[in-house]
């Protein structure tokens, strides 16, 4: 496809036409010598970078490895407990959609108001891998309370413990950050999230029909809130690798995974 609007004035000595006849720019100034020369001398990106180049980059830091491990955790937990939840208020308190929506708001606003105003002093202060570790704690405390619920109102307890659990996903994007290159930050991002991905298709194949079955009469035990301590237990092995992580300086640009370019 031509462009169709023609080069009025081609001054060679400077630059060097969009597209000619043959698809190749006839000018040989400065800027077209310089692209030249970039383009034999410089690397480009692989078009998708493969299982092997994510093993090479967790490998490359523990630090990433063990931020990880959390990721999977706690996707497997966040999303466990969203897939159970509203099924087992309903069975167990007889909730409706109007309390389910108290609920969101709650969590909703406790949430943004801990991210406007508590993260910004205590993240300089205690920085990310402690806050990190709070923020799982606190989603081990209120996931557990939901699993003991004996009356009505410990679930509105329960969800304002947003006001800290919310620390969790921010510290944790940003731990990953500080370890890769400047190159490297996307490809990093990209793999926690398909780990994350990948706990979110298997979680709610694990804990809903682990939550109908001790919701039914088929229950091996009577513990209704069962399921959703299994989801506490989830987020307390996140909670143990998070204490396990020690923060390490950035690694240079050049350092992850040359095997992540091709010569052009």
């Amino acid at each position: 496809m031509r462009v169709f609007l023609q080069d009025s004035i081609i001054d060679e000595q400077l630059t060097a036409p969009i597209l000619t006849s043959t698809g190749k720019p006839k000018g040989k100034g400065k800027a077209y010598a310089t692209n030249e020369i970039q383009s034999k001398n410089g690397k480009t990106f692989k078009s998708a970078p493969s299982m092997e180049d994510m093993l090479c980059l967790l490998k490359s830091s523990v630090t990433l490895s063990q931020a990880a491990v959390v990721a999977f955790f706690y996707s497997l937990a966040e999303v466990g407990l969203h897939a159970s939840l509203m099924y087992y208020l309903k069975a167990r308190f007889h909730f409706n959609k109007d309390q389910f929506a108290d609920m969101m708001v709650i969590s909703g606003i406790a949430g943004t108001i801990s991210q406007l105003v508590l993260m910004p002093i205590l993240a300089p202060a205690l920085g990310e891998a402690r806050l990190l570790a709070v923020g799982l704690f606190f989603t081990c405390v209120h996931v557990f309370l939901y699993s003991i619920a004996w009356t009505f109102w410990v679930p509105y307890v329960a969800a304002m413990f947003s006001v800290l659990y919310v620390f969790s996903q921010p510290c944790m994007r940003s731990i990953v950050s500080k370890q890769v290159g400047s190159c490297e930050q996307g490809k990093a991002q990209g793999c926690i999230s398909g780990i994350s991905s990948f706990a979110n298709v298997i979680s709610p194949l694990i804990f809903s029909p682990l939550t109908a079955l001790f919701l039914s009469e088929r229950a091996p035990f009577h513990f209704p809130g069962f399921s959703i301590m299994c989801v506490g237990f989830a987020s307390m092995i996140a909670f143990i690798q998070s204490l396990m992580i020690r923060i390490t300086p950035p690694i240079a640009n050049e350092k992850v995974c040359d095997s992540n370019y091709v010569d052009a």
